[in-house]
């Protein structure tokens, strides 16, 4: 017996030496990568895209030379011109007309300054002055959204008169769920329901949107997120906005697994393409025929190299919790546009609703990539970027007009069973995060203490 137990304590030696190195290898290994991350860390900040103008092609050289004071130039004489400064006796008397034009005048006058001298973000093409002109046009939104936030429900639905002439004015909200029949037998077109929401005009609309997405977040788990996500928004919230009373097939088979599944899909095939593409270009001069100089004109419009945003949210509850606030960023940027629609009395087809998607289109695409590159960034001192922080302004001056233009919009109270859905949901989220960070926390120190047994023994 005596000699069994020597031999289990000789192997449960063995095995206690085998882990202690292994663990003391990953302690060193660890300490290591910390150093080399303390070294890299020295630089604080990334420094932005450059574009070296030795590098580019001698016929396109020319659109990346500074051009500050040629056009600081144009844009005197083009004020001169345009506010009368000299020649006061025949300008426009009328009050209203010379405040719109200086108003107009006045965001030229602040693009212009973007165009040449707004921060650069790490998109270059079509050129990096088109993307230092969408920082300003979003920063004019933003400042457009905090002056509707200061004035009346009312005052603002009038005031958007002067944005577009066919406001101001209130309009029912179409319901898609008044008949939820799928066969109408009194109707000559027996599927007159089906019919009219599958060749509705939102459709195609909905599936670019979703295409949209895909080229922006370039994750099919997210993209899917967003897609329940949003039909869980449209229950939750359709006792506020009759746009959000959907027929259960118009939900779940036309949205979710016909217009939803066709645009990610479509989405997420542009990103493998672009995935899988070799980024060797050549310049136009270089090009020897007619139609390769053409190609490679197009192919400016498209992207100089492609990034492999890796979210990888089953990382770490930190991680997790970071991309889960995407989602919900993204969530809430879509629902804006439906109150704020109501709110203002915007109808479906102005095309205010098209300008406003376009641009947080052109927002977004910037704004992903700083996020994510924020998320990956390890060193101690970070901040988030430009567009990502004009795009979380914006959504949350939007959230602040529909919360204040909204009240006593919505006479019908939230069901209770969605109140209940949604408590119960943070109450699990929140216990599972709990659970998650217990775990690493019992984990990392059951490595520790192990470690330490290990080295008193080997001392």
């Amino acid at each position: 017996m005596a000699s069994s137990d020597g031999a289990v304590a000789s192997s449960d030696g063995a095995v206690a030496s085998s882990d202690g190195a292994l663990l003391i290898s990953a302690l060193e290994h660890r300490k290591k990568h910390r150093q080399q991350r303390r070294r890299s860390d020295l630089v604080l900040d990334d420094p932005p895209p450059v574009v070296v103008v030795s590098d580019l092609d001698p016929w396109t050289a020319w659109a990346y030379h500074p051009r500050t004071i040629s056009v600081l130039i144009a844009g005197v004489c083009a004020l001169i011109w345009a506010s009368g400064a000299l020649q006061p006796e025949i300008s426009d008397e009328n009050a209203a007309v010379n405040g719109t034009r200086g108003v107009w005048a006045m965001i030229a006058v602040f693009l212009g300054y973007c165009l040449l001298q707004a921060p650069p973000t790490i998109l270059i093409r079509p050129h990096p002055a088109f993307w230092r002109m969408i920082h300003g046009v979003a920063v004019v939104y933003l400042v457009f959204l905090t002056f509707l936030l200061f004035q009346k429900r009312d005052d603002a639905r009038q005031f958007m008169k002067y944005i577009h002439p066919d406001l101001g004015i209130e309009l029912p909200e179409r319901s898609y769920g008044g008949d939820c029949r799928i066969y109408t037998p009194e109707d000559p077109n027996k599927f007159k329901n089906v019919y009219d929401t599958l060749f509705d005009e939102f459709v195609i609309a909905h599936v670019l949107g979703w295409w949209a997405k895909a080229i922006m977040l370039r994750s099919l788990p997210i993209l899917w997120m967003l897609s329940i996500g949003f039909e869980m928004m449209e229950v939750t919230f359709n006792h506020m906005l009759p746009n959000f009373n959907e027929c259960w097939w118009d939900s779940i088979i036309l949205d979710v697994l016909i217009c939803n599944w066709f645009g990610i899909w479509s989405g997420m095939k542009t990103v493998r393409y672009f995935d899988g593409k070799t980024y060797e270009w050549v310049g136009l001069s270089r090009q020897p025929t007619i139609m390769g100089k053409v190609r490679r004109s197009l192919s400016q419009f498209t992207p100089a190299n492609w990034d492999k945003d890796e979210w990888n949210p089953l990382s770490g509850p930190l991680r997790f919790v970071q991309v889960l606030g995407l989602v919900v960023i993204v969530l809430t940027v879509e629902l804006n546009a439906f109150f704020l629609k109501f709110c203002l009395w915007v109808p479906p087809r102005n095309p205010l609703n098209s300008y406003r998607l376009i641009l947080w289109w052109l927002i977004a695409n910037p704004a992903i990539r700083e996020y994510n590159s924020f998320l990956q960034d390890r060193k101690p001192m970070k901040k988030i970027g430009a567009f990502c922080w004009l795009s979380l302004a914006n959504c949350i001056v939007e959230v602040l007009i529909c919360v204040k233009f909204g009240q006593g919009l919505y006479p019908k109270p939230m069901p209770k069973w969605i109140v209940i859905f949604w408590s119960s949901t943070a109450a699990l989220l929140g216990i599972f995060l709990a659970g998650w960070i217990a775990k690493l926390y019992v984990d990392r120190n059951r490595l520790v203490s192990a470690t330490e047994v290990y080295v008193k023994k080997v001392s």
